[in-house]
């Protein structure tokens, strides 16, 4: 193996070891690996934080440590990854998992949705055009529509809980 390919597969490792907490390679000190992975996940829960103030505030002071583990679990994509991508990706898996706080959580999870797709690379784009979702939210699990009219404007019909 050439000295080319083993500092690659070194910098892939400490990589790994600072998204996923994954093994510190040899040859880095663990301390200070530990600290960057620590501090890095740290901005990424703070941007998140900022770009869904909804969600963060509805979870709670379970925030942090289920922020946490989720994003150990789900490396960032992408060069460039965006704050709003990230907080849509921890919403959605808290949808799933049937833990998303019902309300204004949901609603902000709606119109997120509604304005912007995920790309490939970890990043948004805008809607252009009609965008629709049809979703069941609330304690009661009343269906709502929600649009997204040419020119950016989001409209909502159903009763609020």
């Amino acid at each position: 193996m050439s000295r080319r390919e083993e500092l690659a597969r070194a910098q892939e490792a400490l990589v790994r070891a600072l998204g996923t907490g994954g093994p510190i390679p040899e040859g880095f000190d663990a301390a200070r690996v530990q600290a960057a992975a620590d501090a890095l996940l740290s901005k990424r829960r703070r941007g998140v934080r900022r770009a869904w103030p909804l969600v963060s505030a509805a979870m709670g002071e379970a925030f942090t440590a289920d922020f946490n583990t989720w994003a150990r679990a789900h490396p960032l994509e992408g060069v460039e990854p965006h704050a709003g991508a990230d907080g849509c990706r921890y919403a959605r898996a808290l949808r799933e998992g049937g833990r998303l706080p019902s309300g204004r959580a949901e609603e902000e999870l709606m119109r997120f949705e509604l304005r912007w797709c995920l790309t490939p690379e970890g990043g948004v784009v805008a809607r252009r055009g009609w965008s629709a979702r049809l979703w069941c939210v609330g304690p009661a699990r009343r269906w709502v529509l929600g649009l997204r009219l040419p020119g950016g404007r989001l409209v909502r019909w159903g009763r609020r809980d």
